[in-house]
């Protein structure tokens, strides 16, 4: 005989079962509540905190950025300490970075702050080129930046066998063994154990970092000395790759981004280390430089322009790395100076030849100003 249940019985006998399952769930009497996501993130944040602050003195010393993030990050400082230059436009790749930014809540950004700093001591400190590497969120990149490497070595006249290239990857924060790997750098063993398992954890559980697809944790490429902690290096982010995308400069990107940041390299290799704005501005020029030789990527004229208008793209206003303007005419000074040129310049002279330049690019500053920026 089958037994036939009204509504009401069904809906009595679904209330049961829930009610045991809260009862099975419920935690045991005085147990813990597990952590909120703002605890966790609290807790991630000093442990990254806490790593930077245990690093060797001088580990990161000569590490030079493509920009200034506009995303703070853990252990660096982020902005120049000067106020912005009067009249100036942040080029379009802050602005859009500064936009993508101002949608995140203050949990978030704490979040990819942490983690965007993890993952860049990672690339810089652990990740290494021995490997095959994988250039784009999906490895979109890899050919052309292989095929950029190799011309770069060949290039110019410095040693380059012991230059690695390195992917800047925000889904490596999905590995614990490679999270481990980079707490160690500055914790105890037990302690890094712990914190690798925890950023893995808030990488998934704050939705906005996209499993680490999320552009900004990896927006930026930097040039490491030899005596950095990783030595010579180039690293080259993703979310960099993918930003400079929407922004439409994508057929010059790969090639732009690892010249400028080679050129950093050149500038090592000669001792040449400025502590004004040719610092950045100098290897605008040099990759300018190499996209136009017949003997680097031999880019035409169209190409050429977008190459500058990409280097305005990540200029700023903080007398930092080069206004927008600026950095712009460095890199088509440097591509004028590959016109009708069979051979490659010594890296020192192109050096002096651009330090000889400069003055004219970055006039000096009105006494007021000056005197206002001590």
């Amino acid at each position: 005989m089958r037994i036939r249940t009204g509504i009401l019985g069904r809906t009595l006998a679904a209330a049961g079962t829930a009610a045991a399952l809260v009862m099975a769930t419920a935690l045991p009497a005085g147990a813990a509540e597990p952590p909120t996501v703002e605890q966790d993130v609290a807790q991630l944040y000093q442990a990254v905190s806490d790593l930077f602050d245990g690093l060797p003195s001088g580990a990161l010393r000569g590490v030079d950025p493509l920009f200034r993030s506009p995303i703070p990050q853990v252990g660096r400082q982020t902005r120049a300490t000067d106020g912005p230059i009067p009249g100036c436009t942040e080029g379009a790749l802050l602005t859009y970075a500064g936009k993508l930014a101002a949608q995140l809540s203050p949990l978030e950004n704490r979040a990819l702050g942490a983690l965007s700093g993890l993952s860049q001591l990672y690339a810089q400190a652990v990740s290494t080129d021995k490997v095959p590497q994988v250039f784009g969120t999906d490895g979109q990149y890899t050919q052309r930046a292989a095929s950029t490497v190799a011309k770069l070595r060949g290039f110019w006249d410095i040693e380059s066998w012991n230059v690695q290239f390195v992917a800047w990857k925000g889904t490596d924060l999905g590995s614990k063994d490679k999270m481990v790997q980079t707490f160690k750098l500055g914790l105890a063993p037990k302690r890094a154990q712990e914190a690798a398992a925890l950023a893995v954890k808030v990488l998934y559980e704050v939705p906005a970092m996209q499993g680490g697809r999320n552009p900004l944790l990896t927006l930026n490429a930097f040039a490491a000395t030899a005596d950095s902690l990783g030595g010579k290096r180039v690293m080259l982010g993703d979310g960099l790759l993918d930003t400079v995308d929407q922004l439409g400069f994508d057929e010059v990107s790969v090639e732009t981004v690892l010249g400028h940041e080679y050129g950093h390299q050149v500038d090592f290799a000669n001792k040449n280390f400025p502590r004004n704005e040719s610092g950045e501005m100098g290897p605008d020029a040099y990759s300018g430089y190499f996209v136009a030789h017949a003997k680097g990527e031999s880019f035409d004229a169209r190409s050429q322009q977008a190459v500058t208008y990409l280097d305005a793209s990540i200029g700023d206003c903080h007398h930092s790395h080069g206004t927008p303007d600026q950095r712009k005419a460095a890199g088509a000074w440097g591509e004028k100076q590959a016109a009708n040129q069979s051979r490659v310049l010594p890296s020192a002279t192109m050096i002096a030849r651009f330090q000889k330049e400069y003055p004219k690019l970055v006039p000096p500053a009105q006494p007021a100003l000056a005197a206002a920026h001590g």
